[in-house]
């Protein structure tokens, strides 16, 4: 009778011990952690900004008189959201005063500097909407403390005459140099162009289309919060595919639990026979093997759940010694940084088993290994692991 409690217990182990790594195992495309980040919520990833700097205006007659007088300083506020590291928009609103040079002393004309030619100036505010893309991060992959990050972008706007009544569609690129000062603070340097319909400046029937170019410095603050989850490489199909497998094998061990509780009864009710009392000892337990994800050294909620049937059959066998070795992927990060890793790992496994589900410390003992070669499957994510077994 106790040999079939006993076989029954062990297979239990074994599925339980079984999961996570068949939760790894499902994973046969092994994909690039850094461009995979969780989506956050909507009121996450939001900026807002203020930049300065020069413009000039590109109309009719520029090449009339000398480019530089036409330089004018503007100004505009934005706002906006990242909706990945790579994908943003952006509302922005500014003004300035816009020069350029007219043959006739009419409209905007305010002052004669050649023989039929004349400066003129006008009001000019501009609302536009911008796609930005952060090339930086999606061709080289998220990274939250990065210093530059190069962010071109597209506009399509409105613009709206202070010293006339006309309005007018706008089309534009641009390019931002963003530089991180902290974690809330950017600064940056913009170079933006705009093209407009050929009546902005007063003066009809000359070019079809006219426009500016701008300079502008400024900063930039992100709310909180401001940085992305890395993903787990895992997608959706997998996960779901581990969750109906995880589903299935509780099944099971609850059957096997069942099973091994009639028998325990069942030898209750037998008569009691004085023998001789054996060892309360397990001859043999399959290894447990609890995963980690990246540069992490604490156990997800689902290892600390599997874990709590292990820590059942340890309780169980009081003479049995068991081993915690920590590990870690030699692939990623230094070998000290790796040996600290493998490390906390074990003591995540150790604090775990003892402090939440109450093994004797007695009989554990810890390990680590630091970084290691691939260890499983010939993936070396299936390395970052600590793996709990019986000492001999």
């Amino acid at each position: 009778m106790n040999s079939r409690i006993y076989i029954l217990a062990i297979a239990l182990m074994t599925g339980v011990g079984a999961m996570a790594q068949n939760t790894q195992q499902n994973s046969n495309v092994e994909k690039i952690e850094k461009y995979t980040v969780q989506t956050n919520l909507f009121g996450d990833n939001l900026f807002v900004g203020a930049n300065i700097g020069a413009q000039m205006y590109v109309g009719d007659y520029i090449s009339k008189g000398k480019a530089g007088k036409l330089i004018t300083p503007t100004f505009e506020i934005n706002v906006g959201k990242w909706f990945t590291p790579g994908i943003g928009l952006r509302l922005g609103f500014g003004g300035y005063q816009a020069k350029g040079y007219s043959p006739i002393n009419a409209g905007f004309a305010y002052k004669r500097v050649d023989t039929n030619l004349y400066r003129t100036k006008w009001g000019i505010l501009h609302l536009h909407g911008d796609v930005m893309l952060n090339f930086t991060n999606l061709f080289c992959g998220y990274r939250e403390d990065r210093l530059y990050n190069a962010i071109p972008y597209v506009s399509i706007g409105y613009l709206r005459g202070i010293d006339n009544d006309e309005n007018e569609l706008s089309g534009g690129i641009g390019f931002i140099n963003r530089f991180r000062l902290n974690k809330a603070w950017d600064l940056n340097l913009e170079l933006k162009g705009n093209i407009n319909n050929d009546v902005m400046d007063g003066i009809r029937g000359g070019k079809n289309m006219e426009g500016s170019a701008a300079i502008m410095v400024g900063a930039t603050y992100r709310f909180n919060r401001r940085d992305w989850t890395k993903g787990t490489g895992i997608s959706a199909a997998e996960m779901q595919a581990v969750q109906n497998q995880l589903k299935s094998m509780n099944e099971e061990n609850a059957s096997l639990r069942n099973r091994v509780n009639a028998l325990e009864e069942e030898k209750r009710n037998q008569p009691v026979v004085t023998e001789t009392k054996a060892s309360n000892k397990l001859p043999d337990a399959t290894e447990y093997v609890a995963f980690f994800d990246i540069n992490k050294a604490y156990l997800s909620e689902k290892e600390a759940v599997n874990l709590e049937a292990y820590a059942n059959l340890i309780k169980k066998y009081p003479e049995n010694k068991f081993i915690i070795t920590g590990y870690a992927d030699k692939q990623t990060g230094s070998a000290e940084f790796n040996e600290r890793l493998s490390k906390l790992r074990a003591e995540a496994v150790y604090n775990t088993l003892v402090d939440k589900y109450g093994v004797n410390k007695d009989q554990l003992t810890m390990e680590y290994k630091g970084g290691v070669d691939t260890m499983f499957r010939e993936n070396p994510r299936l390395s970052r692991a600590a793996i709990i077994r019986m000492a001999k």
